[in-house]
């Protein structure tokens, strides 16, 4: 049953005097590139996903579920700033799509669509295949077309916009954490910065498939299911500590976390240095302590990582404690301005 339908507006709808320059070879108009490089990824996706009209019209019309209520992110990618412009394009493509999706991963939604704004110039056409192909790659993985977006010439930029659902009334957000509750997050913190830093420094080829740098695990699954028991989400984009520090704000509360729980494959001295860079990507959550074997259950349902680090407090602000007592001064983590 049709819900409601919004129409999209700024659709990959062409500009004038925007044709894209090429290295080398002859460039082509907006509407040029949109129809070889952005038509038809994942439109076998677009009838299971109620998308009514996408890519070829003026806006994109979606059909809302019938008990659902929509969730939607937007997320820049910035050459130089969140990427390498040397990075293979694949990763680029893929990588600025899976970062959007994080924020509806902490929102406990199930992703359905997303679209793609992209400012190119002086690229050749292999390098539009192999963006295209990253594109591809997390269509697929998570069953959702790309329904529209925008490109412009300029400067290389990546913003994606991505939309979901999720049951009324059952969506995760910062707010909700009571003083009692534990913390916990998924996966590994510091596996990103640490492949980040060999980046920079060029002494590391990365496998894409296996970087949780070049392509991050987005956790929709686990959000989907802490829909039930979180009573409250942030993912990990900025760094641990910064980002849980926003639960923390919003509600006038503070936090203990135990720096031996956090969760982290290398040495101490690793974790240190890198436990609060971000690009992890990963949920940080709260929940009543009567959910705890909840929280392990579904870790072990999914075979995903979940593990309690500490608890929110009366107070203000992250306290990150050593083992001894210790109150350890970490480095806030990224910061946008």
């Amino acid at each position: 049953m049709l819900a409601e339908v919004w129409e999209l507006l700024a659709y990959l709808k062409p500009s004038q005097n925007n044709t894209i320059l090429f290295e080398g070879e002859r460039g082509l108009d907006e509407y040029q590139i949109i129809r070889q490089y952005f038509s038809g990824i994942g439109s076998h996706y677009l009838k299971e996903q109620g998308i009514k009209l996408s890519i070829g019209d003026d806006a994109a019309v979606i059909d809302i579920p019938q008990g659902k209520e929509s969730v939607q992110s937007i997320d820049t990618s910035l050459s130089g700033v969140h990427f390498f412009d040397w990075m293979h394009p694949r990763d680029i493509a893929y990588r600025a799509v899976a970062i959007a999706l994080s924020d509806l991963a902490a929102c406990g939604a199930t992703p359905s669509w997303y679209m793609l704004s992209i400012t190119i110039n002086n690229v050749s056409h292999k390098w539009l295949n192999s963006f295209r192909e990253g594109l591809e790659d997390i269509s697929e993985e998570y069953k959702i077309p790309l329904i529209g977006g925008d490109t412009t010439k300029g400067s290389l930029s990546v913003t994606v916009q991505v939309g979901g659902y999720v049951d009324i009334g059952k969506s995760i957000s910062r707010k909700g954490a009571k003083v009692g509750d534990l913390i916990f997050i998924t996966g590994f913190i510091g596996e990103a910065a640490k492949e980040l830093k060999y980046l920079k420094e060029k002494s590391k080829i990365l496998e894409a498939r296996t970087s949780c740098y070049l392509r991050p695990k987005v956790r929709i699954s686990v959000g989907e299911e802490l829909r039930e028991v979180a009573s409250a989400g942030i993912d990990i984009s900025d760094g641990l500590i910064q980002d849980l520090n926003h639960i923390c704000d919003i509600n006038e509360v503070g936090a203990n976390v135990y720096l031996e729980d956090i969760p982290c494959s290398k040495e101490e001295t690793i974790k240190a240095e890198f436990i609060n860079e971000g690009d992890d990507y990963e949920i940080c959550f709260t929940t009543h302590f009567s959910k705890k074997e909840s929280i392990f259950q579904i870790s072990q349902k999914l075979e995903v990582p979940i593990t309690e680090i500490g608890k929110i407090i009366d107070g203000s602000g992250v306290n990150v404690i050593s083992r001894s007592g210790q109150h350890i001064n970490l480095t806030h983590g990224y910061k946008h301005f």
